[in-house]
This record gives structure tokens, C-alpha cells and sequence, in this order.
């Protein structure tokens, strides 16, 4: 998108969103209404008013998300604007989070993302950790733009926070059920309450099953797409009358299931264009396979795959948290402790068809201890914020894969299998590494009001990351004996490993200035540095990979932001926008190139615009709307031809995004209450990986859902619900192996329905 194109989209979004504002406050002073709940976030470490932080933050409670029929990380960050989601291998595996075009675009377990993902202030170092299906959530917040100051640990891009609910003081529970299409079985529930005068209690649970919804057409494989999880946690909060709080939570959670198979497309190299990949509907991969013509065309449905190699996942995670909190005179100590022991295998069949080229193999275990303590004085006319933070973890990783390269091409096929029949040549992937993480820094903030409207505030973190690497056994590393490359050795060959250690300080820091105009009104602009550990490539190594290429740098980010959050019409309308320029030095680009992947240092910029609205329109009917404006490029990106340089755009980055609902409520008799709502996101074309590979590009797509439901009392609520109503399959993530001649799909999960049934006492 050029610089004009830019600003006129931008002059068009803010025309938009005071026209939609407009609406609002012109139908809801036509007729009574209702004041807004106030949102509480803790993006600052604290208890705010969401209209008090100097910060883009998009808040949904736990109530609105079984509204919206909400199951997993991936269904609620979809729903808010310039946030991304996707899962490698589908729901329930890897979750990468990207915000304002930030995230990680690998598929592996070694990396850290630049979204980080917190639950309960608890930070998950690991991607596969942060793909959990959600229950018993008291809200979730979503930080935009780097937040490295208070939460540390890598956030150029932003970062997820899931809050669980809390024991209470006065008894309380709830059981929902849940059945819908593809056999689907939910059920969620709590209960909460007192078990001594300063002592109480919560156990929440969650079991959520399905039949998979994407067939395979090889009658010896059940459907896949399933749903798999069960779970358990318990929490005890103890007031002491000395004034201290003591909360321990042990949570413990177990999926077994069929992850997603793919789709499968030809591809073919574009030698005019830097080696870059397009489409070849017409044509097959390098095992002349075409998945639209296989068998007359068995496959050729998006709901429809296949393979001849299974697809599972089994993972298991415990969690273990305890907080401390005490108040003194007007500083509040609060101490959070967290360890998490996480462990998966995976399995898959990466070409997607009923050929043997390949199948892969990904057991992964880590565990991770932090400690953070802090000190906040939030009240009076100095406000500040200060603290330490101590992490480990260890992580160890053994994935393998095989590749059987078709080298006698795609002619080589029996006519009347229709399966390749010629001859292939072995290619045998291995990484097996293990990585320790260590981390401590201490940081603060201070908020100053030097006036009754202005405010001045400036923070600064300082970090030592030091990490221990050691790639015992690479296959892309080994000296073969008997082979003429290292990646085809089977057995016969001498390990090369590869061992360093990383150790460097980082800094962040921000500056802001906040000026209230009114009581309803705050303005903000602000400047921030947030800092992202280098590390080292791990998993499948590019081939040709030297040493010097393991170990990537550290990246920066400058940051530019300046918003407005208003309180319209006597508490029934917000109306929030921001608007940001990054400024990246060296950031952590991943792409895969062959068989492999790697991240390099790539300087890039992004900017854009997010506005929110919502507001009660009449008595009965709510509204919100979210729209986002995105341009990103990355500079001076080597394409796979190992010549060209280009600059492109960041993976899963669409220029526009959209999402808002439309939500009656209507008294029925006496304690009933009829509910409609309807809710929808929109994603602009983008591309999904960071060479903007033609046969990577994703199409504009629009989704929609549909939620009906009685409470006949405070008790009892009977619910129906649609998911994708319009039934849209449209691809949403595209994998690239370039040297197999094919482009990997997933697709939108397809419509299902459900009938919800929920019981609160």
C-alpha cells in the first residue's frame, strides 16, 4: 500500500467511524437507555477503568464470551481488530498470536513469540502451552503495542492476558452443557464459595469432545478436527486478618485428538520472480499428484482430505500459581509465583496426500518457574509501579520428519493406482536440541500529575536474557558415511553438534503523556522501546545451514502512539481509537525455504489505526464495531532464489480488519429475558508467510454467527447457537513446501450448530 493510498484509507476509517458514532448517539438520545458496565483491566498492574489507560486494550468478559459461543484462544482473539490467530496444526496445538502484524510465523516449539500470552499474570514461554480451551474466564485483555515495561519477557508486539475467575466470599456455581452438530459434548462448570470465615474456595472443570467435521478418504482413518479436552482447576484464597492474601491455583489439563489434515494444491516456482511460488491448479506436485483429479476427484471437496499416515496429538500441562498480596498504609506487595510442566506429541501427515512423501513426528516437554515481585502505590498525585521478575525454563525438543523426494517426477505414476511408482530419494529430517532459558530484570513506573488534566508518565525495564543451546543431533549438521548429503543419512553418520550460549541486557522503556480535557475524555500519546532476546534457529535447518546462521540478534522496536478514549452520552457510548508507527531494527523474520526454516534480522516498519465503538442503541438493543488499518514491510528480504531482495509485507497482516455484534434483549413476563445477538468478523487479503509467496495469499473472508437464548429466570438459561452461519470454507492459512511442488491448506472450520443449556445457584 503506497503512503497516499494509506492516508486516504485512513481518512476513510475515521469518516466511517464518526458516521457509525453518529447513529449511536443520535438513536440512543431518541430513547431511554442504559449506562455501560465499566470494563476493569489490569493492563498497568493494577485495577483501571479501561477509559483510564493510555493504552490500545480491547477487554472481553468471560460472560460475553460464552455469549459468543467462545471455546479455545483462537475463536476470541479472532474477534478483535489488528489481532490475528493461527494454529499450525489447527485448534488445541500451536497458537501464534499476531497484533498489528507482529507475531511469529513458525510452526515449531523453540522460538518465543513477540505477543506474549499470560494467564493470571503467569507468563507461557512456549507457543503449543497457549492454544488451551478457555473455561471459567473472568475476562480477557489484549494489550496492543510493545508492553515491555510492566510485563517483560519479549512483548514488542503486545500481549494476551487470561484472568480466571476467583474463589468468592458468598456461595456460587454454575453447570453449562453443550451439544451441537458433529456430535460435539460440552460441559463447563464452577463452584465457588466460603470454607471458612477467611478461607474460600473454587473448582472449575471442563470437558469438550467432538467427532472430527474434515473427512479423509482413505477408509482406514476416522474424521479429523476434533475437539479433545479435558480439564480441571482448583483454587484456595485465603484473607488472613493480619490483612495479607494468600491464592493458590493448580490447574491440570489433558488433549487427546485428531488434529486438522490438510489440502493440498500444486505449486510451482516462479523463476522470473525470486524463485517465489504460484498456484498450478492445472498441474501436480513433484509425485504428479493433484488432489481435484485423484481418483476422480475423491478429495476434491474442502471438507475432504487424503492421506496415508495419521494425524494425533496428545499433550498434557500443569500449572501450578500462588500470590501473595499485602497492603501497607497506601502501597500495596504482591508476590506471584507460577510453574508450568507442559509436554506433547504430535504426529502428521505434512503432504497431505495418499503418497509416501511425507510424515512427521514432533515430541516436545517444558517446564517453566517464574517469580515476580512488585510494589504499587496506585492513589494520590505520584503513582508509581516497581518490581523484579525471575524466569527459567528448559525446553527439549526431538522432532523428525521424512521426506522421499520423487525423483523420477511426476510421470512416474501407475495408472491404475494413480500413486507415484517411481523412484524416491530419502531424505531424513531430525533436531534434537535442548535450550535453558534464564531471565531476571527489574523494572518501574512512575505516573505524575502535574496538573488536574495532564499526566505525565515514564517507565523503564531492565533485562539479562542468557540462554544455553545445544543441537546434539541435526540432520542438516550430520557427516554422512555413506551418503552424499548430510540429510539423508539414516544410520550411518557422525553427529556435528552445535553448542553456544546467549547472555545480553536489554532495555525498554516508555514515555507518555496523558491529557484529560473532561471527565469523559482522555488523550494520549506515547513513546515506547521494546526489546525482543535473540536466540537461536532450531528445529529443521534450511539446507546448506552453516553455523553462523544458528544464532539470530536482538530485535527493537520504536514505537509511536497517540489515541483518544471517550465516554459519550452520560455512560451509553465509548468511542476509542489509536494510531501507531513502528519502527523495527533487526526484526526476527522466519521463512522456509526447501525443507527448512530460519529466522534472520530484517529491519521493517508498520502503521495503521484502530477504532472502537459501542453503545446501547434504544433500551433493548447493543451494538459494538471494531475497525483496523494496517501497513506493514519488511525491508530487503533475500527471496528463495538466494539473489533477489525485496521488501514485502509481514505474514498475516491484512491491511483491513473488521468485527462488531448487534445484540436484543427484551423482558419476557415477569424474570424472563429473550436475547438475540449476532456477531461477525471481516479479514482483508493478506499473505501467510514473510516472502509473500503468491501461492500464499489469502483471500478476503467474512464470517458470521448467530446466538438466540431464554433465561427464564436467574437460574435457568435455555441457548441455540450457529457458528459460520453462511457456511463460508475459505482458506485462512497456507504452508509452502516449495521443493515437494505443493501448497499445504487449512480452512475454516465449517457451520455447526448447538443447543447450550445453562444452570447458575
Amino acid at each position: 500500500m503506497k503512503a497516499q493510498d494509506t492516508a486516504n484509507s485512513l481518512l476513510g476509517a475515521v469518516a466511517l467511524i464518526i458516521a457509525v458514532s453518529g447513529f449511536v448517539a443520535e438513536t440512543a438520545n431518541s430513547q431511554e437507555s442504559q449506562v455501560l458496565e465499566e470494563v476493569i483491566v489490569t493492563a498497568q498492574k493494577r485495577e483501571q477503568s479501561l477509559q483510564d489507560v493510555g493504552i490500545s486494550i480491547a477487554a472481553v468478559t468471560g460472560g460475553t464470551m460464552r455469549d459468543l459461543g467462545l471455546t479455545n484462544t483462537i475463536d476470541a482473539l479472532v474477534k478483535i481488530p489488528n489481532v490475528a490467530i493461527y494454529s499450525a496444526y489447527g485448534p488445541g496445538t500451536t497458537a501464534n498470536v499476531v497484533v498489528r502484524g507482529v507475531g511469529l510465523n513458525d510452526f515449531g516449539e523453540g522460538h518465543e513469540a513477540p505477543v506474549t500470552t499470560y494467564v493470571d499474570e503467569f507468563y507461557l514461554v512456549s507457543v503449543p502451552t497457549v492454544g488451551f480451551s478457555m473455561f471459567d474466564i473472568e475476562r480477557m485483555e489484549v494489550l496492543r503495542g510493545p508492553q515491555g515495561t510492566l510485563f517483560g519477557r519479549n512483548a514488542t508486539g503486545g500481549l494476551v492476558h487470561f484472568l480466571t475467575a476467583k474463589p468468592t466470599a458468598e456461595p456460587e456455581a454454575f453447570l453449562e452443557v453443550t451439544g451441537g452438530r458433529f456430535e460435539e459434548f460440552k460441559l463447563e462448570g464452577a463452584l465457588s464459595g466460603p470454607l471458612s470465615e477467611n478461607m474460600s474456595a473454587r473448582l472449575s472443570v471442563l470437558s469438550h469432545h467432538s467427532d472430527g467435521y474434515l473427512e479423509n478418504a482413505n477408509p482406514a482413518f476416522d474424521p479429523a478436527g476434533e475437539a479433545g479436552m479435558d480439564a480441571v482447576r482448583g483454587q484456595i484464597l485465603w484473607d488472613l486478618d493480619s490483612g495479607w492474601s494468600v491464592l493458590l491455583k493448580a490447574e491440570y489439563g489433558e488433549l487427546d485428538s485428531r488434529h486438522l489434515y490438510y489440502q493440498q494444491e500444486p505449486a510451482v516456482k516462479d523463476l522470473s520472480n525470486g524463485g517465489l511460488f504460484v498456484r498450478d491448479p492445472g498441474g501436480t506436485d513433484g509425485a504428479g499428484y493433484n488432489q481435484a483429479e485423484f481418483q476422480n476427484g475423491r478429495a476434491a471437496s474442502s471438507m475432504v482430505a487424503d492421506t496415508n499416515y495419521p494425524q494425533h496429538m496428545e499433550s498434557d500441562s500443569a500449572t501450578f500459581l500462588l500470590r501473595i498480596d499485602k497492603t501497607f498504609n497506601d502501597v500495596t506487595f504482591t508476590s506471584v509465583t507460577g510453574y508450568l510442566d507442559h509436554s506433547r506429541e504430535l504426529f502428521e501427515d505434512c503432504d497431505a496426500s495418499p503418497n509416501s512423501i511425507c510424515f512427521a513426528e514432533f515430541p516436545y516437554e517444558t517446564d517453566t518457574f517464574t517469580q515476580e515481585l512488585r510494589w504499587v502505590k496506585g492513589e494520590g498525585t505520584t503513582r508509581w509501579t516497581a518490581g523484579v521478575y525471575y524466569l527459567v525454563s528448559d525446553a527439549t525438543n526431538n522432532p523428525s520428519a521424512t521426506f522421499n523426494v520423487p525423483i523420477s517426477g511426476p510421470g512416474a505414476v501407475d495408472p491404475v493406482t494413480e500413486l507415484y511408482n517411481g523412484d524416491l530419494f530419502p531424505i531424513s529430517l531430525a533436531a534434537n536440541w535442548v535450550l535453558d532459558t534464564t531471565s531476571y530484570s527489574a523494572f518501574g513506573q512512575l505516573e505524575h500529575d502535574i496538573s488536574e488534566t495532564v499526566t505525565l508518565i515514564g517507565g523503564l525495564r531492565v533485562t539479562r536474557d542468557e540462554k544455553d543451546f545445544l543441537d546434539y543431533d541435526n540432520a542438516s549438521l550430520r557427516v554422512c558415511n555413506s551418503f552424499p548429503i548430510p540429510s539423508n543419512c539414516f544410520s550411518d553418520y557422525t553427529p556435528t553438534p552445535y553448542e553456544d550460549d546467549y547472555g545480553q541486557t536489554l532495555y525498554s522503556g516508555k514515555l507518555e503523556v496523558d491529557w484529560r480535557p473532561s471527565d469523559d475524555t482522555l488523550i494520549y500519546g506515547s513513546f515506547s522501546r521494546g526489546t525482543k532476546a535473540g536466540g537461536f534457529n532450531n528445529g529443521f535447518y534450511a539446507g546448506g545451514i552453516s553455523f553462523d546462521q544458528i544464532p539470530y540478534d536482538d530485535e527493537v522496536l520504536y514505537a509511536y502512539e497517540a489515541g483518544a478514549k471517550n465516554t459519550l452520552l452520560d455512560g451509553r457510548a465509548r468511542l476509542n481509537f489509536s494510531a501507531f508507527y513502528y519502527d523495527y531494527k533487526d526484526f526476527q523474520t522466519f521463512n522456509w525455504i526447501g525443507i527448512g526454516g530460519t529466522i534472520v534480522n530484517s529491519d521493517a516498519e508498520s502503521m495503521g489505526l484502530e477504532v472502537e465503538a459501542e453503545g446501547r442503541l434504544g433500551e433493548n438493543w447493543m451494538a459494538t464495531l471494531g475497525l483496523a488499518l494496517l501497513d506493514t514491510e519488511i525491508k530487503d528480504v533475500q527471496l528463495p532464489d538466494g539473489i533477489t531482495t525485496r521488501d514485502v509485507d509481514m505474514a498475516m497482516a491484512p491491511d483491513w480488519s473488521a468485527s462488531g455484534s448487534l445484540q436484543y434483549n427484551v423482558a419476557m413476563g415477569d424474570n424472563g429475558l429473550f436475547s438475540l445477538l449476532w456477531d461477525f468478523n471481516y479479514v482483508g487479503d493478506h499473505n501467510s508467510n514473510n516472502f509473500n509467496d503468491p501461492a500464499a495469499d489469502i483471500e478476503t473472508y467474512f464470517l458470521h454467527n448467530f446466538r438466540i437464548s431464554y433465561a427464564f429466570n436467574d437460574q435457568w438459561e435455555l441457548a441455540g447457537l450457529v457458528r459460520n452461519v453462511s457456511d463460508n470454507r475459505t482458506v485462512i492459512r497456507t504452508f509452502v513446501f516449495a521443493d515437494l511442488g505443493y501448497a499445504q491448506d487449512m480452512y475454516t472450520h465449517p457451520r455447526t450448530y448447538a443447543a447450550q443449556l445453562t444452570y447458575r445457584w
